[in-house]
């Protein structure tokens, strides 16, 4: 099984910078690559955080990959800030409320940065690490384990579902 990946950005540049930088060089392969219609079209594109303040939160809903086991009537919402030509490849912000959830085979490989709260993510082997503000991981393609947010959180997310 492939293992949960983390990598706590600090160092010689500020957080927000970094998180540019890595997100710059997820995107621009797709701007150049055979799929994109146009290069001409292409444009960068802003992920701003501060849209999350106007998000409306619902309910979360139990899907194939993820069930609700834990949390008084959790609520969560998201932006969508990119999704490639081909739909693979998507950018979005989102928000949840305090929640438990079972994962089981996990739909995509999803990159996230969190920006507010802690989530405690534990495999199957019984591993687990908390992820706060400034924190990043990446949640393989199939990954099965618990994910137990220890509060509201707040992420920037990168997902290919591949098939």
């Amino acid at each position: 099984m492939e293992k949960l990946s983390s990598y706590k950005l600090q160092g010689a540049f500020p957080k927000r910078q970094c998180f540019i930088l890595l997100l710059w060089f997820l995107v621009a392969p797709l701007a150049y690559s055979e799929d994109a219609k146009s290069i001409k079209s292409m444009k960068i594109v802003d992920v701003d955080t501060s849209l999350l303040e106007q998000v409306e939160l619902q309910a979360v809903e139990d899907l194939p990959f993820m069930k609700i086991i834990g949390g008084d009537n959790p609520q969560h919402g998201g932006i969508s800030s990119f999704t490639s030509a081909d739909n693979n490849f998507q950018v979005g912000l989102a928000e949840y409320t305090q929640v438990t959830l079972k994962l089981t085979d996990w739909y995509a490989n999803e990159f996230m940065y969190f920006l507010e709260g802690q989530v405690e993510i534990t495999d199957e082997q019984g591993q687990s690490k908390i992820y706060g503000p400034g924190d990043a991981l990446v949640m393989p393609k199939g990954f099965n384990g618990t994910w137990r947010q220890l509060s509201a959180i707040k992420k920037i997310h990168v997902s290919y579902p591949v098939e």
